[in-house]
């Protein structure tokens, strides 16, 4: 039998009575179940994550004991942010202090959270951002835009002296790694050039693209083609761009911009901080746009804003899947197909 205080019962009290050992019970009793019924360090953070919104104490509770239980920066960087985010910054920089020893942060963790505006010139910020930065320094040359993966048409795809090329770019937090399932696209034809994004996030395996304009993204995209050419015969008119959320804005932008290196662009619910592009050089290609209904009232504009921009000079095919922010549930037919229309026109 599960243990639980959540069976715990108080006498019945008068509606208009206050209770308060009903209210310090409420107050614990979230804290207490998950010490008790957590499996380990990583149960215990699933759920202060969940009470993160809802009770912040509760949280740091949570993320305290889980940075106990396994001393890894993580749990104890969760927990001086939530700290700090409250106020009590001497106890925040115990715990950012911690997650320093304990493990690797990454600078853009630090700088860009919020919580952390008041612990900028501290001795403890300072210190744990410079190691951080002498980390990323190190690591990121091999990681940052590099090629997360490749995938090759199977058995049964069209020949081809010199493939196609489709670059997939990933969205926000993830990275160019392909797994089995994206096999339907490659079958297609056409090489799948999975890239890391610009910039890492927070761990070795999180990325995004940069935030400053486009630019580094199309360095990245060219380095790696050009990485790949010395490997396979591909056909460098006709590469193709492939991208979700993040991923889908930049890949518009990249078509926008660059034109004579890119063939076509399939967009799947662009996203992101940045602003669309406004003009484009882009003539005579082939775009997909897809979206899902239910998205956020900024995706949806920037889904219509890239059929828009597309629309004059080249051939635009746009689909609203009844989703949210995700591939369509039928992603693994339909996206092939959208490759094929774009294949067809040969660039």
């Amino acid at each position: 039998m599960a243990l639980s205080l959540a069976v715990c019962a108080f006498p019945l009290q008068a509606a208009d009575t206050p209770n308060p050992d009903r209210a310090e019970f409420n107050a614990l009793s979230p804290v207490i179940n998950a010490l008790i019924q957590a499996e380990g360090p990583v149960e215990l953070m699933e759920r202060a994550e969940a009470l993160e919104d809802e009770n912040v104490l509760q949280a740091i509770a949570l993320y305290i004991a889980a940075s106990r239980e396994r001393p890894d920066s993580l749990a104890s960087y969760k927990a001086a942010s939530l700290l700090a985010r409250r106020g009590d910054d001497e106890a925040a920089q115990i715990y950012l202090e911690i997650a320093d020893e304990n493990g690797v942060l990454f600078p853009l963790q630090l700088t860009e959270n919020p919580d952390f505006d008041d612990l900028r010139q501290t001795p403890v910020y300072l210190a744990a951002l410079a190691k951080a930065q002498r980390i990323y320094d190190a690591i990121s040359p091999t990681l940052v835009g590099a090629t997360g993966g490749v995938l090759h048409p199977g058995a049964g795809a069209p020949p081809a002296a010199c493939h196609p090329v489709v670059v997939w770019l990933h969205g926000y937090g993830i990275n160019g790694f392909m797994d089995e399932g994206f096999q339907p696209l490659a079958d297609t034809g056409a090489i799948l050039l999975g890239i890391n994004g610009t910039e890492l996030l927070d761990t070795h395996t999180s990325f995004r693209w940069s935030s400053d304009g486009f630019e580094q993204t199309h360095v990245a995209v060219q380095k790696q083609l050009e990485a790949l050419a010395k490997q396979e015969c591909i056909d460098p008119k006709r590469v193709y761009l492939m991208g979700f959320s993040q991923g889908a804005l930049h890949g518009g932008a990249l078509l926008a911009q660059h034109p004579e290196a890119y063939a076509g662009a399939l967009l799947i619910s662009p996203g992101g901080r940045q602003p669309n592009p406004t003009t484009s050089k882009a003539r005579g290609k082939r775009v997909v746009v897809i979206n899902g209904e239910q998205e956020g009232p900024g995706n949806l504009q920037r889904a219509d804003a890239f059929r828009t921009l597309f629309g004059s000079g080249n051939e635009v095919q746009s689909r609203v899947h009844d989703g949210e922010h995700e591939f369509p549930d039928d992603w693994q037919r339909s996206l092939p197909a959208a490759l094929r229309w774009m294949m067809e026109s040969g660039g």
